[in-house]
């Protein structure tokens, strides 16, 4: 099993860095905002290969941060072929994950230190050195390759999203424990929940970092989709127009909060703060 992830991941590895070659060969008609800092070290082209392939953290990185940036970039039916054939292999690599994971938490926590002992050659001058733990929502999030050019995209920040799951009363009551039984913030929600019949639904909720958004205009209809790689937009010109661009300031805004909607079933304060559990408004 480990030697099929191995062999699964030298594939995703060699179909970033076989689509990066692409484009640096190719140098399509391309949107990719940087910073000054950025754009003084690398072109957006170069850049955003770096981001594609960014498989690994960075040295330092906090852990629950995952890289983005958005853009747009033409997208030939060669490069088409290219994402669609990278997407597959980040499908195929999840796979072998969740098979892994399913047998041994720890087998995994081996396997992907492993395999992330070496940084991809062509991230060498651009990235921090020191990469040693795969980051896996990098490694399996999806390139976005649009199926029609659009006329119009206008990014624009989503700050206020949050991740909902309904959680048992013996699933509260069990990660309090992980946090530690003897201590007295941890004993205060544990009595709090003891009060609770088991029956009761809780929920447990956590804010979603921001992320652009891409509300996509064509000729015929509109969609909306998270950004947090740039847009393959298909063309039979690698120098074709771009589409109308709305863009938006690279850091998000600060101090925004969504007014609570009416209908919202979640009591505002949690129940159980160390482990982020609220309960349902009657």
């Amino acid at each position: 099993m480990i030697s099929e992830l191995k062999h699964t991941y030298e594939a995703l590895k060699g179909s970033l860095q076989a689509l990066c070659n692409h484009l640096n060969a190719e140098q399509p008609a391309h949107h990719i905002p940087l910073t000054d800092s950025e754009a003084s070290l690398a072109t957006p082209l170069q850049w955003s290969c770096e981001l594609l392939s960014d498989l690994t953290y960075q040295s330092g990185a906090d852990g629950r941060l995952t890289r983005s940036r958005h853009g747009i970039i033409i997208a030939t039916p060669r490069t088409q072929s290219m994402v669609q054939y990278v997407n597959a292999q980040k499908d195929a690599f999840a796979h072998q994950v969740r098979q892994i994971r399913l047998e041994s938490e720890q087998l995994w926590k081996e396997a992907s230190s492993e395999l992330a002992a070496q940084p991809l050659p062509f991230r060498q001058g651009l990235s921090q050195s020191g990469l040693n733990r795969l980051h896996l929502k990098q490694c399996t999030r999806k390139i976005p390759l649009l199926a029609e050019k659009p006329v119009k995209v206008g990014f624009s920040w989503y700050s206020h999203g949050r991740s909902i799951t309904r959680i048992s009363h013996q699933d509260a009551e069990r990660l309090l424990l992980e946090l530690g039984e003897h201590k007295t913030h941890i004993q205060v929600q544990l009595a709090t929940l003891s009060t609770l019949k088991t029956a009761t639904p809780l929920a447990r909720v956590q804010t979603l970092a921001p992320v652009v958004r891409a509300n996509i205009v064509f000729e015929h209809g509109r969609r909306a989709m998270n950004c947090p790689l740039p847009l393959f937009v298909p063309d039979t010109n690698a120098h074709g127009e771009l589409p109308h661009i709305r863009d938006v300031s690279l850091e998000a805004p600060e101090g925004r909060r969504r007014k609570m909607r009416e209908d919202d079933r979640i009591s505002p304060e949690p129940l159980l703060p160390s482990i982020r559990v609220h309960t349902y408004r009657s």
